[in-house]
């Protein structure tokens, strides 16, 4: 597909109009050509914000990808125990920001981010988040102040797991709990708590995310609870094959101690 005309930048948030119910994504291939061409290249969220890229390459939506969004889509509480390097950070970060400007419904709302993973720092998050934009969009300016994050009238605040507990859970849309399962275990008392208050006074949906750890966790205990309110997701490496990885590579990290936790998702 050739590429948008970025001749025109978003420079305020009026200009975020360009996004109004715009679908994510157009998941069957061929009404996905025919609306890229008749719409000049404006036919969905992801090429109008630009593809998603890779070491240079740009990547499409993969077939994966669907299963999530469309749990996404249906649940409002998701727990995903996935492989290493299948890019949920980024996929959910951009289906956030879909939210966000496919309509009002996040307006004067408030998203927060909790990472399990130290060296995903907070303002890693929001480097991810503004860089969404640069391709298409470099001049536009998005307000940001330490560990806080305002994309047209929603607030995105990203929390260090010392601080699980302090958010205003009456106005949150979104918890997204990036690497849960390397939480310490008094964050992840912390984190469970918080998930209750947050579903008792607003109603938030809640994404748990991580590649996984060791055994005994909250992020396990999750998995094993029958009666939980979670849609869960086991995404190994056989998801990404063909597309994130191939053969080649998955051989080679066969020959290393972590392959069986970090890509067949095996607790330690």
């Amino acid at each position: 597909m050739p590429g948008l005309d970025t001749s025109y930048f978003l420079q305020s948030k009026g200009a975020f109009s360009n996004f109004l119910d715009i679908p994510f994504w157009i998941w069957d291939a061929s009404i996905h050509r025919n609306q890229f061409a008749t719409e000049d290249g404006y036919c969905c969220f992801n090429h109008v914000l630009s593809l998603p890229s890779k070491d240079g390459i740009s990547y499409p939506m993969f077939r994966f990808q669907k299963i999530i969004f469309d749990t996404l889509e249906q649940n409002q509480n998701v727990w995903i125990k996935k492989a290493r390097g299948l890019g949920l950070t980024t996929f959910i970060l951009r289906y956030l920001t879909w939210k966000i400007l496919f309509s009002s419904e996040m307006d004067y709302k408030s998203i927060y981010i909790i990472s399990g993973n130290e060296k995903k720092s907070n303002d890693n998050t929001v480097v991810i988040l503004k860089k969404l934009f640069e391709k298409r969009y470099p001049m536009l300016k998005l307000n940001s102040k330490f560990t806080d994050f305002w994309l047209k009238r929603t607030r995105i605040k990203t929390l260090s797991p010392n601080d699980i507990m302090e958010f205003a859970a009456f106005d949150t849309a979104y918890l997204f709990v990036d690497d849960a399962d390397f939480l310490a275990d008094s964050e992840q008392i912390k984190l469970e708590k918080a998930i209750s208050s947050c579903l008792v006074k607003s109603n938030c949906r809640t994404i748990m995310v991580s590649t996984p750890n060791q055994r005994g966790g909250f992020f396990e205990k999750i998995e094993n609870d029958t009666n939980s309110q979670y849609a869960k997701l086991h995404l190994d490496y056989r998801y990404g094959m063909g597309t994130l990885y191939d053969n080649k590579f998955i051989q080679t990290k066969k020959l290393e101690p972590e392959f069986d936790r970090e890509y067949n998702i095996m607790y330690e």
